[in-house]
């Protein structure tokens, strides 16, 4: 939060366009019940559905990190991908149309359960951090802070809309409302002194915090998460809370309130979000990529936090499919050092019937592999591997430079694949194939920047 802010834009043509459109759709939408607009919302998702298949990839891989402990079936995870886009649908079009209704026409769409938890503590004069994810109808969350009374100050930490003419409708809408709007860049002193107060802030949580953030399992998998509501409750001594956001019929809402334990630390509130966004998955708007990795060092968050210690305790691994060149047997060496690097992962070595001895570790395994196969095959034999395990398949380390292999990690979408000794497309990385065994170490520490090898 301590980055600069940016620069008021003027608005350019496309600016203009694009706030045109909006606001004649909000005309259309003005014209139809809040049900209707549901319908025709759903309807819109399933079509982005169909004609999407970049978005239901990302989708379904996040949808297999977050279910992974239940490991679903692969039939059971397209239907909750075509179930997300319907909902997703459904609730970015009933939040347009809710915006346009009075308090008390959407009062009679939403249901709210666990409220004391917010009333108690701002009886005694205490500011409520409020965590929540991008879920459900987003809209009705003002109707929530209303509820509180008209002397209750609050609002939302937020990010300015790239269009300034979307972005100035958006603050004056909410400002009229009674909101505090809180610009993401501003700082830290505004949404202390509003908890200070016994005001409300609403955070939301679910997003990738890259170097900023702190280390911890979200859903399991080890991730940059932000450690802003644990921070302002504990400067302000606020209490916190999490909140979900669900459908539960045609045109309505529940809004779940659950208290977060006193001094909690970022993983567990974290895993306390966890626990809200499970009331309804596909209600999550699964659309941004929360596991990213980096295509040129996967196994790094670049965060001051070395990775090290915070993997140990995950739970839902990050997988790579290694090949190991011939005749260099001291290659394991860059499996053992990502080991110890990264406790969490599961390596899947791809196993041609004559590799070198390999450490007996559970989370190495063998994966069968016919290196004689025509190149057609490579995809079917990434496409395996990627299945073999719940949780999806992050990169390829193709250390015996195999193009066949790369190229069907690029076609599934992989987003690093690297190899050693290999240049050009679709490799995101190259190395040179190492002279010694710490040669070999070496490439891993390269894999995982750490604050050590960094002042190195």
């Amino acid at each position: 939060m301590s980055d600069a802010p940016d620069e008021p834009k003027s608005p350019t043509l496309a600016h203009r366009l694009e706030y045109a459109a909006f606001r004649a759709a909000e005309g259309v939408l003005s014209l139809v019940s809040l049900e209707t607009t549901v319908r025709v919302g759903q309807g819109l998702g399933l079509l982005a559905w169909a004609l999407f298949p970049k978005w239901r990839k990302l989708v379904a891989r996040n949808l297999r990190i977050a279910t992974a402990a239940e490991a679903p079936d692969a039939a059971e995870i397209r239907r909750r991908v075509r179930e997300t886009f319907r909902r997703a649908g459904n609730n970015m079009l009933s939040s347009q149309r809710a915006a346009l209704m009075t308090q008390e026409q959407v009062e009679k769409h939403i249901e709210i359960e666990g409220l004391e938890h917010l009333i108690d503590p701002m009886k005694g004069g205490r500011g409520v951090v409020l965590v929540w994810s991008h879920m459900g109808n987003w809209e009705v969350l003002a109707q929530l802070v209303k509820t509180l009374g008209p002397e209750v100050k609050g609002g939302p930490i937020f990010r300015r809309l790239e269009n300034p003419l979307l972005d100035e409708l958006t603050v004056k809408r909410r400002t009229q409302q009674g909101a505090v709007l809180f610009d993401k860049h501003d700082g830290f002193n505004g949404p202390a002194a509003v908890l200070r107060e016994g005001g409300v802030v609403t955070v939301m949580t679910d997003q990738r915090a890259g170097g900023h953030g702190e280390l911890c399992p979200f859903f399991g998998r080890l991730s940059s998460c932000t450690p802003l509501p644990a921070l302002l409750a504990r400067r302000t001594g606020a209490a916190m809370v999490t909140l979900s956001v669900f459908c539960v019929g045609t045109g309505r809402w529940r809004l779940k309130v659950r208290p977060v334990p006193e001094k909690a630390r970022t993983p567990e509130v974290v895993a306390h979000l966890e626990t809200a966004m499970r009331d309804q998955l596909t209600d999550v708007f699964w659309f941004h990529d929360r596991w990213r990795i980096d295509k040129a060092r996967p196994l790094c968050f670049f965060t001051k936090q070395a990775p090290t210690e915070a993997a140990r305790a995950a739970t839902v691994p990050t997988r790579l499919a290694v090949t190991l060149p011939d005749g260099k047997p001291e290659a394991v060496g860059v499996l053992v050092a990502l080991l110890e690097l990264r406790p969490d992962l599961r390596i899947d070595v791809l196993d041609p019937g004559n590799l070198p001895p390999l450490p007996e570790d559970p989370r190495i395994v063998r994966f069968p592999w016919d290196r004689s196969a025509p190149e057609i095959h490579s995809s079917q034999v990434v496409e395996r591997c990627d299945a073999s395990h719940p949780a999806p398949l992050d990169f390829v380390l193709l250390l015996g430079g195999e193009r066949s292999l790369a190229k069907a990690a690029n076609h599934m979408g992989l987003r690093a694949i690297i190899g050693a000794g290999v240049s050009g497309k679709p490799w995101t990385r190259a190395f040179p194939i190492p002279a010694d065994a710490e040669g070999w170490r070496r490439m891993a520490d390269d894999l995982v920047l750490t604050a050590k090898n960094r002042k190195a």
